[in-house]
């Protein structure tokens, strides 16, 4: 492929990605460094898709987001671990999202169950609504009790600790899910893939919520490996099978 082909499908990506200004509804407490934002504003988008949210003057880049709804309002949850994403959750300026970006969760049935961690705790929320399955939300520390009863409901289920969660994961073994969707940190995925790799007729998913410094594949800085080559977590993904990842230990 030429150049100027090169440039025109670049053209044509970057005419359909659409900015957005979200203001705030409200910034809940999830744990003591996460919180889940709502916002006034809504915007279409497909189950699993992310957004490209702007920090100003705090980074360099865009950092990425899952989207999901709480409440029925457009969510995003945020764990702070630098400038850009405190900036996010304490900011009262509106923000500049690029979106939805990345490819739909489509699953093979609405059989399945999820588990997520706090920080995409938004994202849980949106699936379990959306497919009607259970979710399970496993955090290394106590949800805030506010907010542990505002989401608590015969659907959803706390997990507290790793001995939680590997619990979970024993559990599940034997339930009859056709899917297991996880995300949260690439350890607790990779735990979760290895944990049920061997049962059968059950496909594990991950999201992948890895840095990203465009969300559109230009910049090649999110790279998965696979067993079909290398990917990339915003225009191959964000969602894998587990059965399809080359982990890198």
């Amino acid at each position: 492929m030429g150049s100027g082909c090169i440039g025109m499908e670049h053209s044509l990506i970057t005419e359909t990605i659409k900015k957005h200004l979200l203001t705030k509804k409200e910034c809940v407490d999830i744990t003591e460094d996460t919180f889940l934002i709502t916002f006034n504003e809504s915007i279409d988008f497909l189950t699993g898709q992310f957004v490209m949210v702007s920090v100003g003057s705090h980074g360099l880049t865009r950092k990425p987001f899952t989207i999901g709804k709480f409440g029925g309002d457009l969510a995003i949850s945020v764990k702070i671990i630098g400038d850009g994403s405190r900036y996010i959750v304490e900011t009262d300026t509106p923000l500049e999202v690029v979106g939805p970006l990345g490819n739909p969760f489509i699953p093979s049935s609405s059989n399945g169950v999820a588990i997520v961690a706090p920080s995409c705790i938004a994202e849980g929320i949106h699936l379990t609504e959306h497919f009607d399955i259970p979710l399970h939300v496993c955090s290394k520390t106590p949800l805030k009790r506010e907010f542990a009863e505002a989401v608590s409901n015969d659907k959803i289920e706390l997990h507290i600790g790793d001995d939680g969660y590997l619990q979970l994961l024993a559990k599940l073994k034997y339930e009859k899910h056709d899917w297991v969707f996880i995300t949260g940190s690439k350890m607790m995925e990779k735990i979760g893939i290895k944990a049920l790799a061997d049962v059968p007729g059950k496909v594990v998913y991950v999201s992948y919520n890895e840095y990203m410094g465009c969300g559109i594949g230009a910049c090649k800085s999110c790279a998965v490996i696979t067993k079909d080559g290398v990917k990339h977590v915003c225009s191959d993904g964000p969602i894998f099978r587990g059965d399809e990842i080359c982990f890198q230990d």
